[in-house]
């Protein structure tokens, strides 16, 4: 038996999450449930469970509380992999075009002659999956960088600009989105596709900025 509940601080306080057990102190989480408007849509990863799931539950999230707990019986249609989930963003990825690129890194605290040198370059950027690991590679001529993950669980990352930071990746509506988290601010990475375009939103405070990148041949 799976559950939906509230997780304890400081996880997502009011956020609903999907558990796999009834013990919620001992439970793991993959992700929250973010719309009240909208189905709810569960995405579940063998990386994190014995069993994996996709649900989409047909009831409005404002209908239930979040103190109730809603039995989930599995059914192996819904069953579905990390990689199933990753594998469309799989591939050699080129950059074609940026805008607001440089509001973006400003935002971060990267200085003025590393911003100039950073909107010349065009890197490339290579995914991977390996079992339940995800692996990102970027590789430019300024940098080369490396990062590799499991869904929903966090890790630490150092970025491009040298920043330390708490990170997790989960898909979302098809989204690859990574959350970076230090010193009280939150930036966001959300990597979508649509056939051989890769688009990354990337939003910090007011400022966001977009990158198309389109998959070597």
């Amino acid at each position: 038996m799976f559950s939906l509940c509230t997780p304890p601080t400081p996880l997502a306080s009011g956020s609903l999450w999907v558990t796999q057990s009834d013990d919620i102190t001992n439970s793991r989480y993959i992700q929250p449930v973010r719309s009240q408007q909208s189905w709810w849509r569960l995405h579940y990863s063998p990386c994190l469970f014995p069993s994996s799931l996709i649900l989409t539950l047909p009831c409005f999230a404002a209908s239930l509380s979040p103190s109730h707990t809603h039995r989930l019986s599995l059914s192996p249609s819904f069953l579905r992999t990390a990689a199933d989930m990753v594998d469309v963003f799989v591939g050699t990825w080129l950059l074609k075009e940026s805008d607001k690129f440089d509001e973006y890194m400003k935002e971060l605290g990267v200085g003025f002659a590393t911003r100039k040198v950073a909107n010349l370059t065009k890197p490339t950027t290579i995914i991977s999956v390996d079992g339940d690991t995800v692996t990102l590679k970027t590789q430019s001529t300024i940098k080369n960088t490396e990062l590799s993950f499991k869904l929903g669980e966090e890790f630490d990352e150092t970025t491009a600009d040298d920043r330390k930071v708490k990170s997790i990746v989960t898909i979302e509506d098809g989204k690859l989105v990574h959350i970076q988290r230090w010193d009280g601010k939150e930036t966001s990475l959300v990597r979508e596709v649509n056939g051989n375009v890769l688009l990354l939103t990337l939003k910090l405070g007011e400022v966001v900025c977009t990158r198309r990148y389109e998959k070597a041949e």
